[in-house]
């Protein structure tokens, strides 16, 4: 019944109509919940990828500093030292639901407030009624143009958060444009730019925090975090330079609250993992997988340039695209799975409404393109002669010999381990850590991780 009233809505009233019906909802929640977050500091971050990463490098920072935090994510939610999953398949809950939690939160004596904000969520206005006080800004990178139609609105939509009238501080990423652009318009009393490549002044700005003296790897990172008065060394648990970029935007976010440098790298350092984060699993038989939510070309990239100069036997992609979602980063996504790793594997992810053989087929499509830009490096050709080298006339006609489309993504990832050896990788991308998928109108049981372990066992290879 809801889901044929919500169709009548989007046939029948524009975009601006449906969101005001949104911020009427909004409005009603807030009310009758008491406007929990009033009592709270709330903190609100943005930007394409890394959101849920930096909450919870902001909450550990705010724990180690003695706050009870709440905290809401992508991934999972927190109230004081009880954590939830999130099993709503949402980042931000409709406002009936966050409202609630929100006023868990208040009673449970939090006195903090760390949520991931989308652009759906500010489009939407779910957030309405939620004063936030300090907002940070990861990166803009491509994604949801399917419901924002072009990049300039998605990056507007981003801006507003920016432009809030409870807004006491913000924190962006000078190293981005559209985090300069945000830093310079910002009404915002204190504005913290931050860069791992030490840009100085930005328009804007009335203080920056940088990382120095980065060495980040597919295990971990460790920087120097400097802001005008001192510095610090961090050893994150986390692995990669984008992790190094996560940390300095909870850096810069908490140097609001007048802590010390040494308490913010004690925070950031004792964060260990995020589920469905490059989550890692070892096994007897000497390779790993990781499980990552990377579901753009840009997390995609980045991933995987981070991880291919540690990987010493072969680097093998399993992944997708979600369905009723931008079609345009298909064919991008099997490009880069084909520049960067040694076996490929396209396949089913969450398909909506979509006919999940269609959306293959438009991933596979820009597997030959990418292959042409294969590289394997001279140093793990020495380390691993056996690794395989393509030819580039096989580079449009290597389906089944290094790249295979797999309609069912329990099987692709059966294969992808079956075929693995010692020092090899399998990265597992596009879901992370949900608990189910949707196809069609239906709410499907589904876990990578849970998956992975199923036939690690039955192959007797959990280490």
């Amino acid at each position: 019944m809801l889901a044929r009233v919500k169709t009548f809505f989007r046939r029948h009233l524009s975009r601006r109509q449906i969101n005001f019906l949104h911020k009427l909802e909004a409005m009603y929640w807030s009310a009758r919940f008491g406007f929990p977050a009033r009592s709270m500091v709330v903190f609100g971050i943005t930007g394409t990828k890394g959101k849920t990463t930096a909450s919870h490098f902001l909450t550990s920072i705010l724990e180690e500093a003695g706050y009870t935090v709440g905290m809401a994510t992508t991934v999972d939610f927190q109230i004081g030292d009880e954590i939830r999953t999130n099993q709503a398949n949402k980042s931000v809950l409709h406002p009936k639901y966050l409202q609630s939690l929100l006023k868990e939160m208040k009673e449970a004596r939090c006195n903090v407030v760390v949520l991931e904000v989308t652009s759906h969520a500010i489009d939407q206005n779910r957030i309405w009624g939620i004063p936030i006080r300090f907002a940070g800004f990861t990166n803009l990178g491509h994604d949801h143009l399917d419901y924002h139609g072009t990049m300039e609105i998605y990056r507007d939509t981003k801006k507003k958060l920016f432009m809030g009238r409870h807004l006491r501080a913000m924190a962006a990423n000078a190293d981005d444009v559209v985090g300069k652009q945000f830093l310079e318009q910002s009404p915002a009393p204190r504005k913290v730019g931050f860069s791992t490549e030490g840009i100085e002044d930005v328009p804007g700005t009335t203080d920056m925090v940088y990382a120095d003296k980065i060495s980040a790897n597919s295990t971990s990172a460790t920087f120097t975090l400097i802001n005008e008065e001192e510095s610090e060394r961090v050893q994150l648990q986390l692995p990669g330079r984008f992790n190094v970029e996560n940390a300095l935007l909870a850096a810069s976010l908490a140097l609001n609250l007048n802590l010390k440098l040494s308490t913010i790298a004690a925070g950031l350092q004792r964060l260990e993992r995020v589920a469905g984060r490059l989550e890692s699993i070892e096994t007897k038989k000497g390779f790993t997988i990781l499980i990552d939510y990377a579901h753009t070309p840009d997390s995609l990239e980045k991933l995987y340039s981070t991880l291919r100069p540690d990987v010493r036997g072969r680097m093998i992609g399993v992944l997708g695209c979600t369905g009723d979602r931008d079609k345009t980063k298909r064919p991008i996504m099997g490009a880069l799975a084909a520049r960067f790793c040694d076996l490929v594997y396209i396949t089913d992810e969450e398909p909506y409404s979509e006919d999940p053989s269609a959306i293959i087929e438009e991933v596979a499509r820009g597997v030959p393109r990418g292959r042409s830009l294969f590289k394997p490096s001279r140093d793990q050709l020495i380390k691993r002669q056996e690794r395989p080298i393509f030819k580039k006339e096989e580079a449009a006609d290597g389906e089944g010999v290094w790249w295979w489309k797999v309609p069912e993504r329990r099987d692709a990832i059966e294969r992808a381990i079956k075929q693995c050896r010692l020092d090899d990788v399998v990265l597992l991308t596009g879901m992370g850590a949900q608990e189910y998928k949707i196809v069609g109108t239906e709410k499907v049981p589904w876990s990578d991780r849970d998956v992975v372990m199923e036939i690690l066992k039955a192959e007797k290879l959990v280490a």
